[in-house]
Parts: structure tokens; sequence; C-alpha cells
């Protein structure tokens, strides 16, 4: 069955996920790009006259964990090892976000809201998490809660997102997008305008307030994009989640996942066939657990994605196994226990996704001690009957079965859209999360955490805490005293 699901996730599912993948090689043209992760959390003074004494040149710079990007027409990798400041290196990982218009379902899963003046009733999912608004009577947020949302941008104009977004939003995808290949980006820090949905997608789960109504309708979000139309690199992520906990957002809303090794990493250049041996850090990995921790440390809640691989992450033979078959494009080859972030970050609350019937969906990640509690962000069950029974998939579409199964929110061109994945199940427990912080005050990430899991669920026990943590989310049991 995982392979089936697989293949539905890297063809016809890839709708607007945040993935990790290596789509695109850490080899461009013969311009080589690397993850550079220093000693300590910040750049040596140096640094950029010996990068460029190797023939190497910065182009973005993380300061507050010591992390930069560097670029260079040769191979330099084996020289940027052996400066005496650096921790770890590696050929860039990139984040691809797959986008609606590249799998031709946009016309499919685009709502035509006119037939639906009040739509509310198709939000099975956010009526699930509020057990029909009754909620919403205990507590709606406010705008003295932020939550931060790392993402694709967001839809300024959208009417059911402008009331709740407040200002200072921000950009991090530079000039000329993803190593070049994006020449309509500008990299002006305000141009935060959604250009595939995603981020859209989990603002109006968050704090929709109109025609459809999010999960906290007066919760305050901003946008902090990372997302061209194009893949993202690690050092801008890195970069909105130092921003974000630096602007005092509450809750870091963050619908991405990666990896971690403890063993050992090698490289083989796909240029000359070198082989070298990284040790057993992924500067882009490392790099991903400094900053998670940089923004607990600065009061903010970090929830995340467990992931869409269908895998039990605590079997890291299997996760070392899947690290192989996706990064093995950049030349990359792991050898030891494998291991998701920021998942498995202590202080970061990791979310499994269920579907309309509150089972396990069948893409989401699991596994006992890394879930800590489950939200609804769709399944794909009905989907996989289709393809297993010879139908065509156009069928399953056609007659609108996703509505039964996929979750509906805002889109980044006015409108609404049906979306799944554990993408959609983080938005959830964010906004949970602040109506817990506009209730009971700013106490902090590690109390707010502490309150999800025990008052914020339907509690499960035994053998179902591996795939829901301590539970499905619940809006009105976190609400009531």
């Amino acid at each position: 069955m995982n392979s089936i699901i697989t293949l539905f996730l890297s063809l016809a599912f890839a709708i607007l996920m945040l993935l990790p993948g290596t789509s695109q090689g850490a080899t461009t043209e013969n311009i080589h790009f690397y993850s550079v992760l220093f000693n300590e959390n910040d750049i040596p003074g140096d640094c950029r006259m010996s990068i460029a004494s190797l023939g190497g040149e910065i182009t973005y710079t993380v300061p507050e964990i010591g992390f930069v990007q560097v670029k260079s027409n040769n191979n330099i990798l084996s020289d940027l090892k052996s400066l005496p400041s650096v921790n770890s290196v590696n050929p860039s990982i990139s984040w691809p976000v797959p986008a609606v218009q590249k799998t031709g379902l946009e016309e499919y899963l685009t709502l035509d809201y006119s037939d639906y003046p009040y739509i509310r009733d198709l939000e099975w999912d956010i009526n699930r998490v509020t057990e029909n608004g009754a909620s919403y009577n205990l507590g709606t947020g406010s705008n003295d809660v932020v939550i931060g949302i790392i993402d694709s941008g967001i839809d300024r104009d959208h009417p059911d997102l402008v009331e709740n977004l407040l200002p200072g939003s921000k950009n991090f995808v530079p000039a000329g997008g993803y190593r070049n290949t994006e020449p309509q980006e500008t990299g002006a820090i305000h141009e935060f305008d959604d250009k595939i949905g995603h981020g859209s997608h989990i603002a109006g789960t968050i704090a929709a307030n109109g025609q459809m109504l999010g999960v906290a309708p007066n919760t305050g979000i901003r946008a902090y994009r990372v997302f061209g139309e194009s893949s993202a690199e690690t050092a801008w992520v890195a970069a909105a989640i130092v921003t974000a906990a630096n602007d005092g957002v509450d809750v870091i809303s963050l619908s991405m996942e990666g990896f971690y090794l403890n063993g050992q990493i090698f490289y083989t250049d796909p240029l000359t066939g070198e082989k070298v041996a990284l040790g057993n850090d992924i500067a882009d990995f490392l790099a991903y657990k400094r900053v998670i921790q940089y923004a607990i440390n600065k009061g903010c809640l970090v929830v995340a994605a467990s992931g869409n691989e269908g895998m039990n992450m605590t079997e890291k033979r299997l996760v070392t196994n899947y690290l192989n078959s996706i990064y093995s494009g950049n030349g990359l080859y792991f050898v030891g226990a494998g291991f998701e972030v920021p998942g498995t970050i202590p202080g970061v609350v990791t979310v499994s996704s269920t579907g309309p019937y509150d089972t396990l969906a069948l893409y989401s990640n699991y596994g006992p001690g890394f879930i800590d509690l489950a939200a609804p962000g769709g399944d794909i069950s009905k989907y996989l009957e289709y393809q297993l029974s010879g139908r065509p998939p156009e069928d399953y579409f056609a007659e609108q079965l996703y509505k039964n199964e996929f979750c509906l929110s805002t889109n980044h061109q006015g409108g609404y859209i049906y979306n799944v994945g554990t993408s959609m199940a983080v938005p959830k427990v964010a906004a949970v999360a602040s109506l817990i912080i506009d209730k009971y005050g700013k106490i902090g990430p590690q109390k707010v955490a502490e309150m999800l899991y025990k008052k914020g669920v339907e509690s499960v026990s035994g053998k179902e805490q591996a795939y829901y943590g301590s539970g499905r989310l619940n809006a009105v049991k976190a609400l009531t005293d």
C-alpha cells in the first residue's frame, strides 16, 4: 500500500503540498551551491574573504544561527570543509513546492462558490475541530495573539483574510528566485503575495473570517514568504523563522519537514565522480535544528507537520532508506539512523493527519513518541479505491468525491480551493494554540503545548498513541475550564 501512496503523492497528488526533496540538484549549469554551517551561532568576520579566496560567493546569510549559502563556478566542497570555522557543509538541499497548475487539477479543486453563498457546511474538517462551531462561543481569538505562517505568502486582498492580516508580513525569496530561475522575483521585502496558493490555504484554515470561518477567526496572522513558484532554499526558511521569532509571533505554523542523520554521509560529485565523506551532519538539517531552537528560545510555539510519506518515523533504518531514495539525485548517500526534523526536536508540536472518519490518513507519517497530536488534514482513501478498481482518476474529481475527503480553504485568487496533507492539519493545531494563549495569557510555549496535550484533545491510549499522540484536536475541550 505504501508504494501506491508514494506513486499518488509523486504524481497526481502533488497538489500544493510542501514536500522536501531534490527535484532541483545542487549543481545548475556548472554552478555549485553549498550550505555552510559555522561552529558558532554567528558568522565569522573573515568568512567572506576566506570563501572568496576559494572561488566562492556568499549569496544568503542567517547570522543568528551561523548559516550561509555559497555558490561557486567550481567544486569547492573539500576546501569549504577545511575551513576551521566550519562545522558542516554540503551541496544545498532544496525544498520543492508543486503547484496546482502543474497537475491539471485546479479546475476541479477550485470551488465555484457562487453556488454556495454559505460555505461553512463544506468545512467538515474545521467543523470537526470546533464541534460545528461550538468553540466559537468559548473563544475566537484576537489580534493580540499572532501566528506566523512560514509558507508561500498570502492573498493580502482576500476578503476572508484581510481583517486578521496584521502589518509586518515579509518576503524572503531573493531577486531572481530559486537559483535565478524566477526572473519575476524582485527580492523586495514587501512582495509577500502568494503565487501558488499553499500559504493562503493555511491562512484561511487558521483565521478566515468571511464566507468561511477558520478555527480561530479573530486571531492575528502574518505571512513569511519562502516560496515563489519554484523551490526554496533552506537559508530562506531559516531566515523567515528567525524573523518571525524576532517579530514576536506567538505561534509558528510550519507545514514542511526535513531529516537528520546519526551516522555518516557521503557525497559523490555528479560531474567528476569524486566521492567525499561529509561526516555525520548535513548543514541544512543541522541549521534547521538550530533555527527551531532559536524560535523556541524566543518564546514561540512551533507547530510542524509529521510529513506525507506514510512511514513509521521511529523505524530509523526505514527513514535512512527513504533518505537515500530521495537525495540520491544530489549525490548524497546516508549510513546510519535517520530522524525527521523538526518533529523530533524537543519543544516542537508534531502533528499527524486524520481523515473524515477520524482515522489516520493513508499518507500521514506516524510513530510512538514521534506524534504529539492529530488533526484533520484530509485523506485519499476513496481516491485509492478508484485507482485500485481501475477507474480513471478523472472520474473521482469529476464526481467531486474529493469534497468528502479534502479540506476546503481560501486560495490565492480571492476564492476557495480543496487540498489535502499534513500541511492542512498543522494550521488547525496552531489556531487552537493561539486560542489557548488568548484565553490564558502568554504563558510560554512549553505550557501552551502541555495544555494542548492535556486538555485540547480527545484523548487516546495504547497503540493509538503511535498514530494520534495525546489525541485528536478539539477546540471546545481546549477552551473549557
